[in-house]
């Protein structure tokens, strides 16, 4: 590498930081701003006792997904491309299969200066084409809904709920994503779902759950890779 290409290269990665922490630090205050806002139009106050019980519930579920998430996607993204993918969201559906796709047919790795770039562009055509298509699900939205809940079979299906749109959901990208490496999920897989059937009341507790499977998968995938199974 020419020293020009390294100094602009240097200069590239330290705007990528100092824009990236900007948009998150503003991206956290618009989220925070939402429900302020509405307390203050409303003239409510949250019941801080009822907060604090719904926080310690769930905030240490999202604390360790979210630590995961940074240590398992930040490789694949690059610093671009992760700070993108974080403020934008949707990391394990869009964003990631699009960078990975991206450098796969370029045919770069995410650790080079080329991959950088380019899991930056893929990370940010993703959430272009995404705000694309959920503006012109909204526009259709209206009438859609007025129609589905016209009829009672459709209204039962399309129920959030107690309906087949999420199972449906999740079980078709289950099945791209286990499909890729189905022998390190077999056990996990039939793990969970024994656990669920016999214990149901842990379906609360299932994104605790995430990383402890995570870290059985990573076990396995050694044990498998050590005994040339995989």
């Amino acid at each position: 590498m020419k020293k020009n290409e390294g100094l602009i290269l240097s200069d590239y990665k330290e705007m990528t930081h100092r824009i990236g922490r900007l948009w998150t630090a503003a991206a956290m205050l618009l989220i925070i701003a939402v429900p302020v806002i509405f307390c203050i139009i409303y003239g409510v106050v949250p019941e801080w006792s009822s907060f604090v019980r719904g926080a310690i519930a769930i905030v240490p579920m999202y604390w360790a997904i979210g630590l995961i998430e940074v240590f398992n996607y930040s490789p694949m993204l690059g610093s671009g491309g992760t700070y993108l993918a974080f403020v934008t969201g949707n990391l394990l559906n869009m964003k990631v299969p699009a960078a990975q796709v991206a450098l796969k047919r370029a045919g770069v790795s995410a650790a080079t200066d080329e991959g950088e770039v380019l899991s930056t562009i893929a990370v940010a055509v993703s959430t272009i084409v995404t705000d694309i298509i959920l503006i012109a699900g909204l526009l259709f939205v209206i009438p859609m809904t007025n129609w589905i809940n016209a009829d009672p079979v459709l209204s039962s299906v399309f129920d959030l709920s107690s309906g087949y749109v999420i199972p449906a959901l999740f079980g078709a990208l289950g099945v791209v994503f286990l499909s890729k490496s189905w022998k390190i999920a077999i056990v996990p897989s039939v793990l969970m779902i024994l656990v669920f059937l016999l214990i149901p009341a842990t379906y609360a507790i299932s994104g605790i759950l995430i990383p402890v499977m995570s870290v059985l998968a990573v076990l396995i995938a050694r044990w498998m890779f050590k005994k040339d199974m995989i």
